[in-house]
């Protein structure tokens, strides 16, 4: 199947924020909602959306989250093209410790790679909708 770059970035942004997303085959309609298995996940603002997806699900193809191994795998990645020796040793030591993930954004949001990690992570984000996209041909 192959998706617009409109498709393919709006589709990244959803799954990277933690959105359950779907694409709609006959008519290109992208539909969202939280994870239904989320904890605060309220499920009366969603119902309308849930009911849609549910009532046509043939028509739904499901576009998959990274998982956690491959969100690290990222995270490491990046911190490995890093010409910045300090830095880079910062990031992946904080991928060694407990929490790494908030330790890493910590890193990150107090740095002037902030908008190169962004940048880095869109990219690889919008890689991986691409995939999943042209296994579904």
């Amino acid at each position: 199947m192959k998706l617009s770059e409109e498709n393919l970035k709006e589709i990244s942004e959803l799954l990277d924020t933690g959105m359950d997303c779907f694409y709609h085959l006959l008519t290109g309609q992208i539909e969202y909602h939280p994870d239904v298995n989320h904890p605060y996940f309220e499920p009366e603002h969603w119902t309308d959306v849930i009911q849609r997806i549910d009532s046509e699900n043939e028509n739904y193809i499901r576009f998959k989250k990274m998982d956690a191994n491959q969100s690290f795998k990222v995270m490491e990645d990046f911190a490995k093209s890093l010409e910045d020796s300090l830095f880079k040793s910062k990031l992946l030591l904080a991928l060694t410790k407990p929490k790494p993930f908030r330790n890493y954004k910590n890193l990150i949001d107090a740095s002037d790679f902030r908008n190169q990690w962004f940048d880095y992570k869109n990219k690889i984000y919008i890689e991986f909708v691409r995939q999943q996209a042209e296994l579904l041909k």
